[in-house]
């Protein structure tokens, strides 16, 4: 982010597919909104964080298997 801060997600592919899908088209909002899944830390029912893509300088997309 242009600010410096970085952040990592661990994320399913149908999530990193639809933040590309808006980011790549520039339909919709400004912004993306990132469920937390398993990282829910706290007495919350749901955490998201959101992304304004206006803000984002670059990012990365690696892709791994689980066995």
């Amino acid at each position: 982010m242009n600010s410096g801060l970085e952040k990592e997600y661990d994320l399913p592919m149908d999530d990193v597919n639809a933040f590309l899908n808006v980011r790549d088209t520039r339909i919709g909002p400004s912004k993306f909104a990132i469920k937390k899944y398993s990282n829910n830390k706290g007495p919350f029912s749901k955490r998201k964080d959101y992304v304004i893509f206006d803000k984002i300088l670059t990012f990365e997309v690696s892709e791994y298997t689980t066995k």
